[in-house]
C-alpha cells in the first residue's frame, strides 16, 4: 500500500525532539576530533545531524530525487501469515529491499555520499559484514561519481560471491578481510575489518572512512521509513499505538521505522531485535568501549559485551558486533525501547514460514524481525493491535545461510555469564 503517500521532505531527529544529548566520545589517540569524537574530516552537515538541534532536517533535493526512484515503499498486510499463526494481531511488513542495494541501507549511503562529495572527498572507504552496507555505499558512490573501497568480512567475501560481484559491477574495489582468529574465516567479525578500513582510509588521498552504519545521523537518514509508515497506517484506519520491530544491527532499520512515531509526543513500542549470541542490549553493560577490535577509532559509551568479545559464528554477519549503536544505547538506558533476543534456529523457522505464506525471503538479519513479529503476535496484550516489522534486506544472496539451516549446521548459541564477564 503506497497510494496517497509522498516521499518525505525531512528527516526526523529524535535527539532534538526529546532533548537528548549523547555522552561525548573519547578519542583513542591525541589526534583532533570534533562533534563528540567524530573525525574532523566528517562533513559538518553530518556532525550537526548528530546533535539535538532541530527535530526536522530538510532532505537535500539531489538525495530526495534519488529516493523518489523507489519510494514510497510498500506497507503490506500479511493476512496469510496471520492465519498461519492463528493470531488476532494485525501484521504488517514495510518492504525496504526494492532498490539497487536490496536494502534500507541505501537511504543513508546516498545521503552520506552526497555530503562527502560536497566536501571534496573523492574516495569512500568502508567495512561491511554481510555485504548490504558495502553494496549500498558502492551504489551511492557511483551515483555521486566517487571511488569506493569495501573491506569485507572474509566469511561473507567467500560465501557471497553474488553480492561481491554486484559491488564490483558498481565500480567498487572489494577486499577480503584478513583472518584474525583461530578457525578461519568464520572467526573474523565486523570489528576486525573496521580496523583495516580505517587504516586504508588514512593512507588514501582524499579518502575518508565511513562508519555511518551506526551513527545517529545514519539512523536519522533512515527515518523516511517511519514517516511513510505513519501516513500509510493512518490511511488504513490504524489509529492505535503500533508495535514497531526491526533487527538491531546498526539501528537504521528499527530506528528508521520506529522513531518517527515518537514525533509530536507520540507513543509507540519500538522493539530492536538481536541475536542471543550477541545480546548487547539485553545482557551488555552501558560503558565506554572501543568501536573496533584494534582500538583505532574513538571510544563511545554504549551497551557492549567488550571489544574483545568473540561470539558464536551466526549466519547473520551484520549482527556479529560487540556493541549497540550509541543512540540505541541511550534510548535503552532511558527505557524508550524494548529489546528482544532470539536463538538462530527459531528465527530461520519464521523466515521459512514467511516465504511459504507470503512469498518473501528475508536476509539472515531481517529474519530476526520476522521472528519477533511472529512471537509477539501470540502475546495477549497484542491482540487487535498493529505489529509492523521492517523487511529491511532481501535474502537473495543468503542461500548459504539457508542451506546451513536446512542442513542443521547452524552454530548460534547463547554465551554464559563468564564469557560476557
Amino acid at each position: 500500500m503506497t497510494g496517497g503517500v509522498e516521499v518525505p521532505t525531512h528527516w526526523y531527529n529524535v535527539l532534538a525532539e526529546r532533548g537528548i544529548e549523547l555522552p561525548p566520545e573519547r578519542a583513542a589517540d591525541p589526534s583532533p576530533a570534533v562533534g563528540g569524537g567524530l573525525s574532523a574530516a566528517v562533513p559538518k552537515a553530518l556532525v550537526r545531524q548528530n546533535m539535538p538541534l532541530r527535530p526536522w532536517v530538510e532532505i537535500p533535493e539531489p538525495v530526495r530525487e534519488a529516493y523518489r526512484e523507489w519510494r514510497p515503499t510498500p506497507l503490506v498486510r500479511l493476512r496469510r501469515l496471520e492465519a498461519a499463526l492463528g493470531t488476532e494481531a494485525r501484521l504488517y511488513m514495510k518492504y525496504e529491499a526494492g532498490n539497487v542495494a536490496g536494502s534500507h541501507k541505501y537511504l543513508t549511503a546516498l545521503a552520506q555520499a552526497y555530503y562527502y562529495a560536497e566536501a571534496g572527498v573523492r574516495t569512500l572507504v568502508t567495512s561491511s559484514a554481510a555485504g548490504q552496507w558495502g553494496t549500498a555505499v558502492a551504489a551511492a558512490a557511483a551515483r555521486f561519481d566517487l571511488r569506493c573501497v569495501v573491506h569485507m568480512v572474509p566469511g561473507s567475501f567467500d560465501r557471497k560471491p553474488g553480492r561481491r560481484a554486484v559491488m564490483e559491477l558498481l565500480g567498487a574495489e572489494v577486499l577480503r578481510g584478513a583472518e584474525s582468529a583461530p578457525g578461519g574465516a568464520r572467526g573474523t567479525a565486523l570489528s576486525d575489518v573496521m580496523s583495516e578500513a580505517m587504516k586504508r582510509a588514512g593512507e588514501t588521498e582524499a579518502g575518508r572512512w565511513i562508519l555511518g552504519g551506526s551513527e545517529p545521523f545514519a539512523i536519522l537518514h533512515s527515518t523516511v521509513i517511519g514517516a511513510e509508515t505513519r501516513e500509510q497506517l493512518a490511511g488504513l484506519g490504524e489509529d492505535g499505538d503500533p508495535v514497531l520491530i526491526g533487527y538491531l544491527g546498526g539501528g537504521k532499520n528499527v530506528g528508521g521505522l520506529g522513531l518517527p512515531f515518537l514525533a509530536d509526543g507520540g507513543e509507540a513500542a519500538i522493539v530492536p531485535v538481536e541475536s542471543s549470541s550477541y545480546p548487547v542490549l539485553t545482557r551488555g553493560a552501558y560503558r565506554y568501549d572501543a568501536r573496533d577490535r584494534a582500538g583505532h577509532g574513538s571510544q563511545a559509551k554504549m551497551y557492549t559485551l567488550g571489544s574483545g568479545y568473540a561470539g558464536a559464528p551466526i549466519q547473520a554477519e551484520g549482527m556479529r558486533y560487540h556493541a549497540a549503536p550509541r543512540l540505541f544505547s541511550e534510548l535503552r538506558a532511558r527505557e524508550m525501547v524494548r529489546p528482544e533476543a532470539y536463538d538462530e534456529k527459531p528465527v530461520f523457522d519464521s523466515a521459512r514460514l514467511l516465504l511459504r505464506t507470503e512469498g518473501h525471503l528475508p536476509s539472515a538479519e531481517a529474519a530476526y524481525a520476522v521472528h519477533a513479529a511472529c512471537e509477539m503476535a501470540g502475546r495477549p496484550e497484542n491482540a487487535g493491535r498493529p505489529l509492523v516489522f521492517c523487511l529491511s534486506d532481501h535474502g537473495h544472496y543468503d542461500g548459504d545461510a539457508y542451506r546451513a539451516y536446512l542442513d542443521a549446521r547452524l552454530a548460534g548459541r547463547s554465551p554464559d555469564d563468564s564469557e560476557i564477564a
